[in-house]
């Protein structure tokens, strides 16, 4: 009988950068003409923002902000250790980087023995390459490996149990995994000790309405015929990916696999958040997100609507819904749970552990 170990956690890209470079987000939306004169000035910031912004326009912040992060997610790559998996199965988003206009699935499944891919290659947010925090080449390759059997597996049953599953035997339009899933592993290997677990990407339209027409990020605000453009269709709804979690966590407890899945995102984005005009995000339903995974109250997840997660720009919480419905699934609670709040850093981040019940 398998045994499923629950892990999410945020593949934030401002962690890779030094501290002074993690405020880089809201900077560059202070260049949009979309966004009003008056949120440009930081003194129209919520008190908290403006707090972050301090006198050196948050890098005392950001030295928080990353000490917290790494504190949790060393807690979680304890118990992966811990947990000693079979594989590792993570659910992230795709921003524009495999799945573009020729081919869009709700999810899909990447199969593979091994994965190369070199992440620091492309600059934050598209611009110039730049160091990063471990001092590692430009050029470094990280070569992952995977888990085809069980990513054939899932699959399989999945597809048996109703699933109109998609999959991938290499990639589209990278020649590596998306950042949600690299991250991950960079996170989760925060400090080196190396990463022999196999993988099993599993990628979620997580971005939805505003894929194409956002660039997977904020290319809209810059141009006016993107922001102009009528939405995309929208994402996988939270009731399947909840369901689809569920099945994932039947699948596995028949099977002789010990998998830890996990949830890969920040929460609430705030170049995903409309009714703040972009410049921070909606932190009190982040808020309310984590009361509700705190406390084990799974269900309010799944009856979420899109809109409502559209609305507050938490787009990327469809990667965790997944993991929650397992969890839900196998009655597992969380021993850990952090909610890592900010205003400035783009998005608030959650750290939290669901072990087996013994």
């Amino acid at each position: 009988m398998g045994e499923m170990l629950g892990l999410g956690l945020s593949h934030y890209p401002g962690f890779i950068y030094p501290d002074h470079d993690m405020a880089m987000r809201v900077k560059q939306t202070m260049k949009s003409d979309r966004v009003p004169v008056a949120l440009k000035d930081p003194r129209n910031w919520p008190a908290p923002m403006q707090q972050e912004w301090g006198t050196d326009e948050g890098t005392t912040f950001a030295a928080k902000h990353r000490a917290a992060f790494v504190d949790g997610v060393r807690r979680l790559r304890q118990l992966l250790d811990g947990f000693n998996p079979d594989a590792v199965v993570i659910f992230g988003d795709d921003q524009y980087e495999n799945f573009q206009e020729d081919l869009i699935p709700p999810f899909s499944v990447y199969i593979g023995n091994q994965f190369q891919t070199q992440p620091f290659v492309r600059g934050r947010g598209g611009g110039t390459p730049q160091p990063n925090v471990w001092g590692e080449d430009r050029e470094a390759t990280f070569t992952t490996p995977g888990h085809a059997q069980l990513a054939k597996h899932l699959t399989r049953r999945l597809l048996e149990d109703g699933f109109d599953m998609p999959y991938s035997y290499k990639f589209h339009h990278m020649h590596g995994l998306g950042h949600a899933f690299i991250n991950t592993l960079l996170y989760l290997d925060y400090d080196r000790k190396g990463w022999t677990y196999p993988i099993v990407p599993f990628h979620v339209n997580a971005y939805g309405s505003s894929l194409v027409r956002n660039r997977g990020g904020s290319a809209n605000l810059f141009d006016k015929a993107l922001g102009e453009m009528e939405p995309d269709p929208p994402a996988p709804s939270p009731r399947r990916l909840f369901a689809l979690g569920q099945a994932i966590a039947r699948i596995v407890k028949d099977s002789p696999y010990r998998v830890a899945l996990v949830g890969s995102s920040s929460w609430s984005h705030a170049f995903l958040t409309e009714k703040n005009r972009w410049m921070y995000p909606d932190v009190p339903s982040d808020r309310q997100r984590f009361e509700e995974l705190r406390t084990g109250n799974y269900l309010a997840w799944r009856n979420l609507s899109l809109g409502e997660l559209e609305q507050a720009g938490e787009h990327e919480i469809l990667n965790w819904i997944p993991m929650v419905g397992a969890m839900h699934e196998l009655e597992q609670k969380p021993v850990f749970c952090e909610f890592i709040e900010s205003y400035l850093m783009n998005s608030s981040k959650c750290v939290a552990a669901f072990p087996p019940n013994d």
